[in-house]
């Protein structure tokens, strides 16, 4: 395969160098590899699409719910997100409960005590290896974004489903799947997956910066499995980048137990369906709630 350079690519494609670097840094251009300082990209690599394009795919207008600022800064002062988060028994019960409930809506059933023999530590063996594996990366991954404070990125988003299949696709992880979103952004306009995700991180980079960051969460969330951008462990894989965006924010991720399907499903549908978050808001923010309730109880 030949490689270009940022300056051959910015001739080709007639953008600058300078758009064409952020590009490469946010997961935009398909192939790129950072050498040191600089970046190399496949020759037959196709143009980055233009934003001014993408917004004409944005979802349809939304009334994103309200928050109770206060109640939740409160929370947040007395339980911060610090490493001491890793000791916690009441974290790792949240990330237990949630793991069940995720891989229940995934298709896969595993008993709550092989859970807890897994998350320990020990080898279960009626559990198939990858179960295991995605389980045990699926923590990790939490654990890591404890430490992270940046703003998403589409490479983030890729390489966070890299790690949630490691040792399970070390090949495809990082591609997107083919084809179109479960529920289109608007009646009769279905573009592509890789459109889908680059417009709503466009989204998410520009209009939902402005908000609180459980809204702006809710939205990622629900643009994850509005477009379902990966072909295994979809539950799983769109709580991380929900739990993800709250912990890189100062707060904690809700805790989904069995019992939240159907008021989960149904807040959804309204929100995807009529554009009207207030109930998926409020329900994630409810949870979220619970998951502080679990520490004062500890």
């Amino acid at each position: 395969m030949k490689y270009i350079d940022i300056k051959e690519a910015a001739a080709k494609w007639g953008i600058s160098d300078r758009r064409i670097r952020l590009l490469c840094s946010q997961g935009r251009i398909d192939g790129a590899i950072k050498l040191g300082w600089s970046w190399t990209i496949p020759s037959d690599t196709p143009k980055p699409r233009d934003g001014r394009v993408l917004r004409r795919f944005r979802t349809i207008d939304i009334r994103p719910g309200n928050v109770d600022i206060e109640a939740l800064k409160q929370l947040m002062e007395r339980h911060p997100v610090t490493a001491d988060l890793f000791d916690s028994s009441a974290f790792r019960n949240i990330i237990r409960k949630s793991v069940e409930t995720l891989l229940e809506a995934d298709g896969a059933e595993i008993d709550d005590r092989d859970v807890r023999a897994i998350l320990s530590g020990r080898v279960v063996p009626s559990v198939p290896l990858e179960l295991h594996l995605v389980i045990l990366n699926f923590r990790s991954v939490i654990f890591s974004e404890v430490r992270n404070d940046e703003r998403w990125c589409e490479k983030d988003i890729r390489e966070m489903h890299v790690r949630l299949m490691q040792g399970i696709d070390d090949e495809t992880a990082y591609e997107y799947r083919k084809g179109f979103a479960v529920y289109p952004p608007r009646e009769g306009e279905n573009p592509s997956v890789p459109v889908q995700m680059e417009t709503s991180l466009m989204q998410y980079e520009n209009s939902w910066r402005f908000m609180h960051p459980l809204i702006s969460a809710v939205l990622l969330y629900s643009a994850m499995i509005r477009v379902v951008p990966f072909e295994e462990y979809q539950s799983l894989f769109a709580y991380l980048v929900l739990a993800g965006e709250l912990l890189r924010n100062g707060i904690l991720p809700p805790v989904f137990e069995k019992s939240d399907k159907e008021e989960a499903k149904a807040a959804f549908l309204l929100a995807v369906g009529r554009g009207n978050y207030e109930d998926f808001t409020h329900f994630i923010e409810r949870k979220i709630h619970d998951s502080y309730k679990a520490f004062e109880n500890v």
